[in-house]
């Protein structure tokens, strides 16, 4: 069973890989997190999805560190090649989850709702500059951050806790190498 598993494993990959159209892998900070990212042209480089892993800042505000990760689906709605590179304007919606680490040893796994809106630059030599911003909101389960008091004095209840808040209107900057 575990090599019909390994060979089906290893179909799929090949032909994902011959179908493959990578876009751009790089690294971004910004108010809501820093992390790295790669991005993949889908129908046809009208779209792409962007897989990301990041350590979140605002988290860290209420927990003392976050880790995460992120899936955003992007429409390219605007693209105009230019003789030292191509500029492109998008949006799309996208979700975010992680687990935050207090300083008292409790976890918290958080949820989040986005919207991106960005631009990017692609140069010729394949350094892609962008920035965009990321509104939303999201939930964060069994907090033990008491914002009343400001101190992590153990969970003051068990619902979810709003997170988040204006910081997705901070631009963040990204710096990526574009296939």
């Amino acid at each position: 069973m575990k090599k019909i598993i390994a060979v089906l494993v290893l179909v799929f990959a090949a032909s994902f890989a011959a179908l493959a159209q990578p876009r751009a892998i790089g690294g971004y900070l910004g108010m809501p997190a820093e992390g790295v990212y790669y991005q993949h042209l889908v129908n046809g480089g009208k779209q792409f999805i962007e897989v990301s892993a990041h350590s979140d800042l605002v988290s860290s505000v209420q927990r003392a560190f976050s880790l995460g990760c992120g899936f955003d689906y992007e429409f390219i709605f605007f693209s105009a090649p230019k003789s030292k590179g191509t500029w492109n304007l998008y949006a799309g919606p996208g979700i975010r989850g992680g687990i935050g680490c207090a300083g008292d040893d409790t976890h918290s796994p958080y949820f989040d709702i986005v919207g991106n809106f960005g631009f990017d630059f692609t140069f010729n030599c394949h350094v892609q500059l962008s920035a965009q911003i990321q509104p939303g909101a999201g939930i964060c389960f069994n907090n033990s951050y008491n914002s009343e008091t400001g101190t992590h004095d153990g969970p003051r209840e068990a619902g979810p806790e709003f997170t988040r808040g204006l910081c997705g209107f901070i631009p963040t900057l990204k710096v990526a190498y574009a296939f």
